[in-house]
């Protein structure tokens, strides 16, 4: 897959707390906007709930041989590395893109480890969103950590410091998925996005 093809902002389709029907009704939505990416939360306290809602959205959706629909799962950090690699184990039968944040984020090497374990599953791991060094990310990147490289233009140190994370991750040939949330963070994020694919990517 080439790197532009994860490079668009990705539509949020199932968070904690939202009954089953909602999250269908909001993947039926996005799709009739001619989304094709969706990401859900992961880290219930009943993995059971994340099952669920993962085979509500596939539900609707499909799989990625049936139309071109992906699917990413976002822990927010919430487990350690152990209980990141039981869990995805479970839940990947639903054929996620990534985890995103499946552990703590200065962990490079739980990263590393939820990584090589999930390899023969093809699912990747994203992380950067609370990453605020461009030697985190350095490390991340080389160490083949990381599959998709998520910087946040609010919490790296300034304009050079990302594009030093963009050319990195172009080095290591790991496609960038700006991070983009909150007020305005959108809106500032997607000069970084845009510079990235015409000159990078």
């Amino acid at each position: 897959m080439k790197s532009q093809g994860v490079r668009a902002y990705t539509t949020s389709a199932g968070w904690l707390g939202y009954p089953v029907d909602k999250v269908k009704r909001l993947c039926q939505e996005s799709m009739e906007k001619g989304h094709r990416y969706f990401k859900m939360k992961v880290g219930s306290a009943n993995i059971q709930d994340d099952v669920d809602r993962a085979e509500a959205i596939r539900s609707v959706i499909g799989y990625e041989d049936e139309g071109g629909r992906y699917l990413m799962m976002d822990a927010n950090q919430k487990w350690g590395v152990t209980e990141a690699i039981e869990n995805m184990k479970l839940l990947a039968k639903f054929k996620p893109l990534w985890i995103e944040e499946p552990t703590n984020c200065d962990d490079v090497l739980g990263h590393l480890t939820v990584a090589n374990a999930l390899k023969e599953f093809n699912i990747g791991v994203a992380t950067g969103e609370a990453t605020s060094s461009k030697v985190m990310f350095k490390q991340l990147l080389s160490t083949n950590a990381i599959k998709y490289c998520q910087i946040d233009s609010c919490r790296l140190g300034g304009v050079n410091e990302v594009l030093a994370v963009i050319l990195m991750a172009a080095k290591f040939g790991v496609p960038v998925c700006p991070h983009a949330g909150g007020v305005g963070l959108c809106e500032y994020v997607q000069h970084y996005a845009m510079w990235d694919y015409i000159c990078v990517s």
